[in-house]
């Protein structure tokens, strides 16, 4: 593969579903047996057959709405990438990391801007500054959720620890951004910090990390700091936007299963979700399930601890419309990239998925 590609063929397939196994241990834990003593899966299900079909057609709607500001985020990142194109790489990376055995995500997407004429260190950058806006957008949340719920003069003391958190991230992760950019040598220490935590933490584990984090720090600072420098704005507006509008699939999901205004106000409602998605930042908190703990805990504990099938069934709603709606898209967008590449000859970008069954044959 060219200078720059991910390699997806260099781990061995076992190590690439090891993550889905322990994904999904986790997801059997937390909705077999810890949610189980808080929430009846019956009324769940009840509370999710209430809501009607023109509802269905409302969320379904703006579930597939919301897709477009994701599109803007890897405008953001690549710019010379159409808005049609910048959908179809996130359907794409969507679905490849969604499906087993999953880590297929960032070759497609190197692969695909590649194909449309971007240079390698274009589509390196891309695959970079995508996961900052992305992440930063998350960051930016929890901000705005104290500015509404000051405006609106809602005070929820469940919220607070988990704010403190968010808010110490948005610190955190801007000021290490600052500092990989503002120099090389500023760059070089945040490496050499970062590989110091990172061989600490492994210590305890006894795991042994051989990867050199001033080398990797200065390289993605040699990629894409004129990138970032440029598109940060701009980028970061759409990561905020992506968040906002998988945030009203929420909301709606909320009402619609009759957990009105009188029980939980849009500010905490949003104060909610925007602390849980930060925490995503964090490696742990974005694993299956463990999110959406989060959000029916601290849902049903603002609402007075009553209505805890309802929430659920909220919840389990918006993350199936937010999870598995972009699979079979991407899945198509994913079969016909590659009818396209074949029927053109360049099938050399086809290679790293020719020994994996990773990739979708389609919707």
């Amino acid at each position: 593969m060219e200078n720059g590609a991910p390699d997806s063929n260099k781990t061995p397939l076992w190590k690439r579903l090891l993550p889905i196994v322990i994904g999904v241990g986790i997801m059997v834990f937390l909705f077999g047996w810890v949610l189980p003593q808080f929430i009846d899966y019956e009324a769940v299900f009840r509370a999710i057959g209430a809501i009607s079909a023109f509802e269905w057609v409302l969320l379904i709607a703006v579930a597939l709405v919301r897709i477009v500001p994701e599109g803007w985020v890897y405008m953001a990142a690549q710019p010379g990438l159409s808005l049609g194109q910048g959908i179809k790489l996130f359907l794409v990376s969507e679905t490849l990391t969604n499906i087993p055995p999953g880590g297929l995500d960032m070759v497609a997407r190197f692969q695909m801007s590649k194909s449309w004429g971007f240079a390698t260190s274009e589509a390196t950058s891309a695959t970079i500054a995508s996961w900052v806006f992305t992440t930063l957008g998350k960051l930016i949340l929890p901000i705005a959720a104290v500015l509404f719920l000051a405006i609106n003069r809602v005070q929820d003391d469940d919220l607070d620890l988990l704010a403190i958190i968010a808010f110490a991230l948005v610190v955190v992760g801007g000021l290490v951004l600052y500092l990989v950019l503002r120099s090389p040598n500023l760059a070089g220490r945040v490496g050499d910090l970062l590989g110091r935590i990172v061989h600490r933490v492994s210590g305890i584990f006894r795991k042994e990390v051989h990867t050199d984090f001033r080398t990797l720090v200065l390289e993605f600072r040699e990629q894409s700091s004129e990138l970032l420098r440029k598109q940060t704005p701009v980028g970061t507006l759409a990561g905020v936007t992506a968040r906002l509008a998988s945030f009203a699939v929420l909301l709606m999901a909320l009402r619609f299963v009759g957990i009105g205004s009188d029980q939980l106000h849009w500010t905490v409602a949003f104060g909610t979700y925007a602390v849980t998605m930060a925490l995503t930042v964090i490696p742990i908190f974005n694993m299956p399930g463990i999110a959406e703990a989060i959000l029916i805990a601290t849902f049903n504990s603002a609402v007075g601890g009553g209505a805890a099938d309802q929430v659920a069934a909220a919840v389990f709603v918006y993350r199936i419309l937010t999870w598995l709606t972009p699979i079979p898209f991407g899945g198509l967008a994913f079969t016909r990239w590659r009818d396209q590449v074949r029927a053109t000859g360049k099938t050399e970008l086809l290679d790293a998925f020719d020994d994996s069954d990773a990739a979708p044959e389609g919707a």
